[in-house]
């Protein structure tokens, strides 16, 4: 809501400042002598006294003007006359001396434009007394004239606002003028190098055949250019056609055909019939050229309030409010023309330069917009390769390690091969002769050989997270020699929390340990009945627990290496190893980490 209020305000703000050419008049010099009685003469009538400012009747109207003013004494500083603004060419007399032709010093000939005169007075028109002004006031053949009361005053006086209707006059005018043509380079270079978007063209076209009302600027370079700005005024009618297309195309609307020829059609046929003779110029410019100039902006705000309204286009938005004041402008010119309203200045060249900032900032929009989707589509862009990148390298690793595991999977089931086809053979015959010669130490100690041997075997086809299937052959193995023994053994992992890391280096560390402790039991114990059991510890840890009722435990310098064994590797497998008496026989304790260190689940 804040921000519709906003938008709000600067609405308002900006059509105040707009509108302020149609209101606002150019401040006069106080505290200066005014003349605004004459005695006008027109050609083939009589002189008679008219009020300033004065409008002459006629189109093209020549006409001659008297005035006098007197001074009561001769003036201490410089004096001016200054003529806040006429129309077209005045050519200025003092006591019968001509001081200035303002048709050879107006800065932008053409029928557009009014100017404003400075004339400094010379030591001879200060004497005190009656002094008579002569003016002689030319007009544009299809505006009619206009002269302003005039002031005589000091530089002080007069000066600035003498350079004020310079700056508004001749000055903003050349800065539309520069203004288009900077704007049509840079719609010519965007068209150039994005020629799918035919928007830029037709503001280029816009920009480019708008200026030929400037023709009159090649007065001083081309004298004959003042017989040939009839076609320039009717070729800058197709300005109005352009307009009307990119009205439709910022809309999000194809134009017709038939609008786009009538850019080259309508002003190429008025340019003919003038070229022919088939219609003279003053009739070809009051009659097409100027009902089109007026009417056609109309057009143009009903196509963008069609646009803003009904297709919610955002940019007519931006095109509505500067096109009705260009249409405003336009009435005003036209009533000019037509003899309706008094003054020389036509107001839609000042309001053209609104279309040009509205222009602008459309066209900075769209490349601000094509900017910010290129930016986005760049970080989409780096985002998925980012995510490609790491999506390969993740397969890469995968791929790595896979190749890896085969690697270790065919070596160690080599190494299995040739330990269970070649030694475990040799250990097999070493028993059955122990049995054949009855050599009972021999075969003992051949057995306990073959298990271990198996045991390595074993523990070499274990992978990540298969301890619970290596502590499973473990008790497969022990299970027939404790019955032989007549030990019981009771064996529940269930709880035993699932370990990752597992490396067949760590697995054989663990069964040593678990092998270990059950040796330990029969060989000190020795003990009737062992219990192996598996859970969690209070901080997440797994727990390995070996029970046995033999002999308690007595500390230090009971079990020799095979102890010092066993903690050596639980240090290497990252946990503890822990041994204590009980009332009825010892317990081993294997504390080990959720995830063993270094191993793939590290």
């Amino acid at each position: 809501m804040s921000r519709r209020w906003l938008w709000a305000v600067l609405a308002v703000l900006a059509t105040v400042a707009a509108s302020a050419p149609l209101w606002l008049s150019l401040p006069v010099p106080p505290h200066t002598l005014v003349i605004d009685q004459a005695r006008y003469t027109a050609a083939g009538s009589a002189p008679a006294p008219v009020g300033l400012p004065h409008v002459p009747g006629g189109h093209g109207a020549r006409g001659h003007y008297r005035m006098a003013f007197e001074l009561a004494q001769a003036p201490a500083q410089q004096l001016y006359l200054f003529i806040p603004m006429l129309s077209y060419r005045a050519i200025i007399a003092l006591d019968g001396d001509v001081l200035l032709d303002t048709g050879t010093n107006s800065l932008i000939p053409g029928i557009t434009l009014g100017v404003s005169a400075l004339v400094p007075l010379s030591g001879r028109h200060l004497a005190a007394g009656r002094h008579v002004l002569d003016i002689l006031l030319e007009a544009p053949g299809i505006t009619r004239g206009y002269l302003s009361p005039l002031y005589v005053g000091t530089a002080q006086q007069i000066a600035p606002y003498h350079r004020l209707r310079v700056l508004v006059l001749e000055h903003t005018r050349m800065m539309v003028l520069a203004c288009q043509l900077l704007l049509a380079i840079a719609t010519l270079m965007a068209w150039i190098y994005r020629p799918q978007e035919s928007l830029y063209g037709w503001l280029f076209l816009l920009h480019w055949v708008s200026t030929a009302s400037y023709a009159g600027l090649l007065a001083d370079a081309v004298p004959g250019v003042f017989a040939w700005l009839p076609y320039a005024f009717t070729f800058s009618m197709a300005s109005v056609f352009i307009l009307h297309i990119i009205a439709l195309k910022i809309n999000g609307t194809a134009p017709p055909g038939w609008l786009r020829a009538c850019v080259v059609a309508v002003p190429g046929a008025c340019m003919l019939a003038m070229a022919l003779g088939v219609a003279p110029a003053r009739t070809v410019l009051i009659g097409v050229v100027t009902p089109v100039m007026v009417v056609s902006p109309l057009i143009t705000v009903a196509i963008s309030a069609w646009g803003a309204l009904v297709k919610k286009a955002r940019e007519a938005w931006l095109l509505l409010l500067p096109l009705c004041f260009f249409s405003l402008a336009t009435l005003h010119d036209g009533a000019i023309v037509a003899g309706r309203l008094d003054g020389p200045v036509f107001l839609s060249l000042y309001y053209r330069q609104l279309l040009i900032v509205a222009i602008a900032v459309i066209l900075m929009r769209r490349l601000g917009l094509s900017l910010m989707r290129l930016d986005g589509a760049n970080a989409h862009l780096k985002q998925r390769l980012a995510e490609r990148e790491a999506e390969l390298h993740r397969l890469h690793e995968e791929e790595r390690s896979e190749s890896a595991r085969r690697v270790r999977s065919e070596e160690r089931h080599r190494l299995t091969v040739d330990l269970h086809d070649g030694l475990s053979g040799h250990l097999a015959s070493i028993i059955a002769l122990a049995e054949r010669e009855h050599s009972s130490g021999i075969e003992r100690t051949a057995r306990e050989a073959l298990d271990d041997l198996r045991l390595v075997i074993h523990s070499l086809d274990i992978g990540d997270r298969e301890l619970m299937a290596a502590l499973s052959g473990l008790r497969e193995r022990l299970e027939p020699q404790l019955k032989r023994l007549g030990v019981g053994l009771e064996w529940s992992m269930a709880r035993l929390p699932e370990i990752s890391g597992v490396t067949p280096e760590y697995a054989l560390h663990v069964l040593r340990i678990v092998q270990e402790a059950v040796t330990n039991a029969l060989r000190h114990g020795p003990a009737s009945h062992i219990a192996v059991r598996g859970g969690a510890g209070p901080q997440g840890e797994a727990r390995i627990v070996i029970d046995n009722d033999g002999i308690p435990y007595a500390g230090a310098g009971q079990g020799g290496a095979g102890v010092q064994n066993m903690g050596r590797r639980a240090a290497l497998l990252g946990g503890t190893l822990r041994i204590e008496a009980l009332a009825g026989g010892t317990r081993v304790t294997l504390a080990l980490p959720p995830r063993l260190p270094g191993g793939p689940g590290a």
